[in-house]
């Protein structure tokens, strides 16, 4: 029987939107709490709820923005040309979010601006309406978690998204298995007849 083992521990990721958007050079905020050391955030996916959307027509919002635009001063452990962001249109409802292999690593923090509308405010506590934006999180393993941002303060929401551990083959169950199967191979091989298993009966005399 196959054993399976969890692995050691499963993952957080925390989102937050906080400030004005059309002011606040970090005012959307991922950061990876707390999981294994070798795992890695591939993709981050951003949902705006109801009628709100991302303002990137480039007039009267945040520094006439056409483009997320990477904060280095409050992300952490990640460089601008580690981030890709992709979206349609001027006024997206969806921003995806994807990074370099092996960058976005348990303590890493995201910070970047992205002018919002559509919601009645400009203000991180309007985040949390009509339901909350929806934040997916993909790690490296291909693990998924998705979660909704929900209103902390007025000017303030917040989403975590636990990913559960995974099974995994125990290694040494795995192991076990091969070389039981290369005994009883080398066994059948002992006792079968020569000549391709095929038994050779002498002519009686």
């Amino acid at each position: 029987m196959l054993l399976f083992a969890a692995d050691l521990q499963g993952a957080t990721i925390s989102g937050f939107a906080a400030g004005f958007a059309n002011q606040t050079p970090g005012f959307w905020g991922i950061e990876f709490q707390s999981g294994a050391p070798a795992e890695r955030i591939a993709s981050v996916v951003l949902k705006m709820p109801g009628p709100g959307f991302f303002d990137f027509d480039g007039v009267d919002n945040y520094q006439n923005q056409t483009a997320p635009i990477f904060d280095p001063a409050s992300s952490l452990g990640l460089s601008g040309g580690q981030v890709f962001f992709s979206f349609t249109g001027e006024h997206p409802k969806v921003l995806r979010i994807r990074f370099a292999p092996d960058a976005f690593a348990p303590g890493d923090r995201l910070q970047f601006a992205a002018d919002i509308d559509g919601l009645g405010s400009k203000v991180g506590g309007a985040l949390g309406g009509y339901g909350g934006v929806q934040m997916t999180v993909a790690l490296s393993d291909r693990r998924t978690g998705v979660a909704n941002f929900r209103t902390d303060t007025e000017v303030a929401s917040r989403v975590t998204v636990d990913i559960a551990t995974s099974a995994v083959p125990e290694t040494g169950s795995t192991f076990c298995l091969l070389l039981c199967g290369g005994l009883i191979l080398c066994i059948l091989d002992a006792l079968l007849p020569p000549n391709g298993g095929v038994a050779r009966i002498a002519p009686r005399s």
